[in-house]
């Protein structure tokens, strides 16, 4: 037809399919109309097209669920029967597993930011309890999480049948005294502990890598070349003697930096019965999701925890009371932030 022209050979290679596209339909694409800056926002850069970012904020709230709806109080019930007891000497609660959720921070009511580690007690059940007469020693077995059946032998599976729970993820023993044993199928929650309680809490560390002594022990390292220390500024330095001619075992030297096991104290901060949250003060050993026993304080540590009446054998619930869902540890009575005046200049200046 008139007023087109037909491309040539000598036209460019990338360009002439689509010329003679074009000269065929009698259209000109919408992508040789745009400017060079539009092409190049229009193209999709490395990361996900804008469109997939799009759908990405508005199908933000499906991703996530949504925050949960926690009650101020709650009524229990006691379908075990469990009895409160009176501690005497050498009375011994059951400690707990739980997973390690992550930390956050905590303000209490004078305004003090706590650092917390949240711990949750998922689901968590008494399996057995080891008497004296048939184990030879008393202690409780709990079982924290699920698991799939299918991941189960049969043995496990009839033991879980017995106690009338869900398979577990995880099993763990407690020594208890005679007066803190518990039945199967009981679920221990996070009213076994009390806030402003001290805890002793153990757990596995986070896997390092290969690292020197300097990181892996603390070693002080080599000197300075100014006096005399020429490339041995991060070495172990001596290793022994050279007339007995050997290396000592569990010498402190070069190597794989956890995962170790580790035991801290610390103290509870705030509890949450309707998801079975502890908050604890302080950093606790291990990866997000890992495993923690978390039970009374021990030790000199258990001094602090005289002025606080604990539940013994546990938490038990009294027909027909309503009980706060969050319980936190009393403030201090003196204002933190109320320092001492003091002048700016003293009398002999």
């Amino acid at each position: 037809s008139e007023g087109r022209t037909i491309p040539t050979v000598a036209a460019q290679p990338s360009k002439m399919w689509r010329s003679a596209f074009q000269v065929v339909k009698g259209w000109t694409s919408r992508y040789d109309v745009l400017p060079v800056q539009a092409r190049r926002d229009s193209q999709r850069s490395f990361y996900a097209s804008k469109w997939q970012k799009r759908l990405g904020h508005l199908l933000e709230g499906r991703r996530r669920p949504p925050p949960p709806d926690i009650p101020e109080k709650e009524r229990l019930r006691n379908d075990f029967e469990i009895k409160p007891c009176k501690p005497v000497l050498g009375s011994k609660r059951t400690g707990v597993l739980a997973y390690k959720i992550g930390c956050m921070s905590l303000w209490d009511e004078w305004g003090v930011k706590h650092m917390v580690t949240v711990c949750q007690l998922d689901r968590l059940h008494v399996l057995k309890a080891q008497t004296l007469q048939k184990e030879g020693y008393e202690a409780l077995r709990l079982g924290l999480g699920y698991r799939s059946i299918h991941r189960i032998n049969r043995s496990e599976i009839a033991n879980y049948i017995k106690a009338g729970v869900a398979p577990k993820h995880h099993v763990g023993e407690f020594r208890v005294s005679s007066d803190c044993l518990l039945p199967a199928g009981f679920q221990l929650t996070a009213r076994h502990f009390v806030p402003g309680q001290w805890v002793f809490v153990s757990g596995w560390t986070k896997g390092r890598g290969y690292h020197g002594v300097m990181k892996r022990w603390g070693f002080q390292g080599g000197g300075s070349d100014q006096h005399g220390h020429k490339k041995n500024h991060r070495s172990a330095g001596s290793l022994g003697q050279r007339g007995i001619g050997k290396v000592w075992k569990y010498k402190k030297m070069a190597g794989h930096k956890g995962p170790d096991p580790r035991c801290v104290n610390a103290k509870v901060f705030r509890i949450e019965s309707a998801r079975n949250l502890i908050f604890l003060k302080g950093p606790l050993p291990g990866y997000k999701g890992s495993i923690v026993k978390i039970s009374d304080a021990r030790g000199k540590t258990a001094l602090k925890n005289l002025h606080i009446r604990l539940p013994y054998p546990t938490f038990v619930p009294m027909p027909n009371v309503e009980y706060p869902v969050t319980l936190q540890e009393p403030p201090p009575q003196r204002d933190p932030f109320l320092y001492p005046e003091q002048p700016l200049y003293q009398p002999d200046d």
